[in-house]
C-alpha cells in the first residue's frame, strides 16, 4: 500500500547519524523532507575523464601505455578536453563528497547495474557477466525502485536498463547500418520490464547501448516508441518532465538516469555546439568529449530545475560510472589504474563516485574509504526512513555516516569473480582497428573478437582498504598481491613478500564464494576452477 503523497520527514536513523557530526547538520536533517533520490550513471566513463580526478594523473607514466589509434593525440589537449568536459559535475563534486576508493560490483554494465538495483553482489543470483545479465534479475528479487514506490515515491528509469531478460528483433534491412545500435531492438520478456519492477515510469532501452540519433530501441512503459533526434537530449527532457510532475503531485521521486554515453561506438558527432567546444586535433576524441559534455549540460539543466522547484536541498544525488573506461577511448582514460572494462584490476571496477545532498552532507570533501555502488540502495532507503526487508539479503551498507566524515570502513572486503574479458583491452587492438573500418564502410570484412566473455577464462579478486589479491585461470596457479593504496597501477606483485596477507585474502575470498551459485550462463566449468583455486 502506498503512503500519502505528502512527503514524510526524514526518520530518526538519519537524524542520529547527523547528530554525530554537528548540531548544524542535526538541524538540517530534522528539517529535511523525505528526500528525492537522483541516481546518475554514465556508461564506461573512466575515473580520469573528469576534472576533479586529474590531479593524480602522471603524464609520463600514461604516455608509456598503449594508446588506441582512433583516439590518439596530443596528451595536453586530451587532458584539457577531459578537464572541461563535465563542468556541472565538477560543481557537484565541489559541493559534495568525492569518494575516491569506490567500486562497482563487476567490471561490465549488466551485473554492475544489478548490484545497484538490488544492493547485492550479483553473483548471489548467478550473474557474473553480461552473458548472465541477459537472463535478467530474477523476478523474486525486490529492487530499489519497488521498495521506494511502495513507500510513496514516484519512480522512473530513464535511459539504459540492463537488468531485463530480453529477446531481440531487427529493423528492416533497408534501414540497417553496421552499428548494431541502429539495428537491434531488445524487448523485455513479460515481467522483466522496468515498469514491472517498481518503476512508475520508464523511458528505456535494454542491454549494451542505443543509437545516438533516432534510436529504434526506446520503450515507454513497455511500448516501443519513436525517439526522434539526439538521445541525450531526450533522456534529459524526460527526466525534467518526470521530476516536475512528481513535484506537482507533492511526491518524493527516485530517478535512475542512465545516459548512453560515452559507450562506443561514437562514430556520429554530437550536435555542433558541443563539437565546437573541443579541438584536440583528433575529431574522434572531440566526438567523445563532446558527447560527454552534452550529458553534463543536461545534468546542469536538471539541477537548475531542482533549484527552481525548491527541491535542490531535498535531493540526494549520486553520480558514478557503471565500470571503467575501455581501451578504445581517449586519454586520460582510467588514469593510473591498471586495465580496462572487463577486468577486475582497478581500471575495470574503480569508478568516479560523487554523493551530494545540500545542507546534509559536507561540502568539498574527499574521502578515500572503500565503498561499493551496492551501498547506494541501503543509504537511500535509510535516508527515506524505509526499512529493508531481511529477505532482500542486501550486501551493501548504509554509508551516510561515512559520507558525513566517519572514518569507519563499511566493508572489510569487497569481492569479484567472473570472466577476464580482454575484449575492451589493448591486446584486442586488431579487432577494434578492423571494427572501426568495417562500421564506417572502409572494409567489407568483419573479423569477430577472440576475447568476448563466453570465450574468456575466469579470474577473481578481493580488496580491503589497501590491498588487492588477484587470481587468473591461465594455468600458472599464481597469485598477485598489490598494495594498491601505494601502487594504483597494481604493478608490483608482493605475493612472495607477504604470504600471510595472501593467505588472509585468499581465505576471505573462499569464505565468500563457496556458497555462491554457479553463473547462469557464463562458464560453469570455469567457476568451479575459481572456487577450488581459493581453497
Amino acid at each position: 500500500m502506498k503512503l500519502s503523497s505528502t512527503k514524510k520527514t526524514v526518520l530518526a536513523g538519519l537524524v542520529a547519524s547527523a547528530c554525530a557530526i554537528s548540531p548544524a547538520m542535526t538541524m538540517a536533517a530534522e528539517k529535511a523532507e523525505q528526500p528525492n533520490v537522483l541516481l546518475i550513471v554514465m556508461d564506461d566513463l573512466g575515473t580520469a575523464q573528469l576534472d576533479f580526478a586529474l590531479d593524480q594523473v602522471d603524464r609520463d607514466t600514461l604516455l608509456k601505455r598503449p594508446e588506441a589509434a582512433r583516439y590518439e593525440g596530443d596528451f595536453a589537449k586530451l587532458y584539457d578536453a577531459a578537464k572541461r568536459s563535465m563542468p556541472n559535475i565538477t560543481k557537484l563534486a565541489n559541493e559534495g563528497v568525492r569518494m575516491t576508493n569506490a567500486y562497482v560490483a563487476t567490471p561490465v554494465c549488466g551485473p554492475s547495474r544489478a548490484g545497484m538495483m538490488t544492493g547485492r553482489f550479483p553473483h548471489s543470483f548467478g550473474t557474473y557477466s553480461n552473458d548472465d545479465a541477459k537472463k535478467g534479475i530474477p523476478l523474486d528479487i525486490k529492487l530499489l525502485p519497488s521498495l521506494l514506490n511502495e513507500n510513496g515515491y514516484a519512480t522512473a528509469n530513464i535511459g539504459k536498463y540492463h537488468n531485463a531478460k530480453v529477446h531481440r528483433e531487427f529493423v528492416a534491412k533497408d534501414k540497417q547500418s553496421r552499428d548494431y545500435h541502429d539495428n537491434q531492438i531488445s524487448i523485455p520478456d513479460p515481467g522483466f520490464g522496468p515498469e514491472e519492477r517498481g518503476f512508475d515510469y520508464a523511458y528505456s532501452y535494454f542491454v549494451s547501448g542505443a543509437a545516438l540519433y533516432n534510436s529504434p530501441a526506446i520503450f515507454r512503459n513497455g511500448e516501443n516508441v519513436p525517439a526522434p533526434g539526439y538521445l541525450t537530449y531526450n533522456l534529459t527532457n524526460e527526466t525534467l518532465n518526470f521530476i516536475e510532475k512528481a513535484h506537482d503531485n507533492d511526491q518524493p521521486f527516485f530517478v535512475n538516469l542512465a545516459y548512453s554515453v560515452p559507450h562506443i561506438p561514437l562514430e556520429q558527432p554530437a550536435p555542433a555546439k558541443y563539437m565546437d567546444r573541443f579541438n584536440t586535433g583528433n575529431v574522434e576524441a572531440d566526438k567523445y568529449y563532446a558527447h560527454v559534455n552534452a550529458s553534463d549540460e543536461g545534468i546542469g539543466k536538471i539541477i537548475e530545475k531542482l533549484k527552481a522547484m525548491g527541491e535542490y536541498e531535498n535531493t540526494m544525488i549520486f553520480f558514478l560510472s557503471d565500470n571503467g573506461a575501455v581501451h578504445e577511448s581517449p586519454m586520460p582514460q582510467n588514469g593510473m589504474d591498471r586495465a580496462f572494462k572487463g577486468q577486475r584490476y582497478r581500471g575495470g571496477v574503480h569508478v568516479p563516485f560523487i554523493a551530494h545532498w545540500k545542507g546534509v552532507l559536507p561540502e568539498s570533501q574527499v574521502n578515500n574509504t572503500m565503498i561499493s555502488a551496492m551501498d547506494i540502495l541501503p543509504t537511500a532507503l535509510a535516508a527515506a526512513g524505509i526499512d529493508i526487508p531481511a529477505e532482500m539479503k542486501v550486501d551493501g551498507k548504509d554509508i551516510m555516516s561515512v559520507l558525513q566524515g566517519e572514518k569507519q570502513a563499511p566493508h572489510k572486503y569487497l569481492y569479484w569473480a567472473g570472466p577476464r574479458a580482454f575484449h575492451y583491452d589493448s591486446r584486442n587492438v586488431d579487432f577494434w582497428s578492423n571494427y572501426w573500418k568495417w562500421i564506417t564502410y572502409e572494409t567489407n570484412e568483419f573479423i569477430p573478437s577472440k576475447y568476448i566473455e563466453k570465450h574468456s577464462k575466469g579470474e577473481w579478486a578481493i580488496k580491503d582498504q589497501n590491498w588487492s589479491l588477484h587470481y587468473y585461470d591461465d594455468g600458472s596457479k599464481d597469485f598477485e598481491l598489490y598494495n594498491y593504496a601505494k601502487d594504483p597501477a597494481e604493478s608490483v606483485n608482493l605475493a612472495d613478500k607477504y604470504p600471510e596477507k595472501v593467505k588472509e585474502l585468499k581465505t576471505a575470498f573462499y569464505d565468500w564464494i563457496k556458497d555462491k551459485p554457479a553463473p547462469v550462463a557464463w562458464g560453469q566449468d570455469r567457476y568451479e576452477i575459481l572456487t577450488e583455486s581459493a581453497k
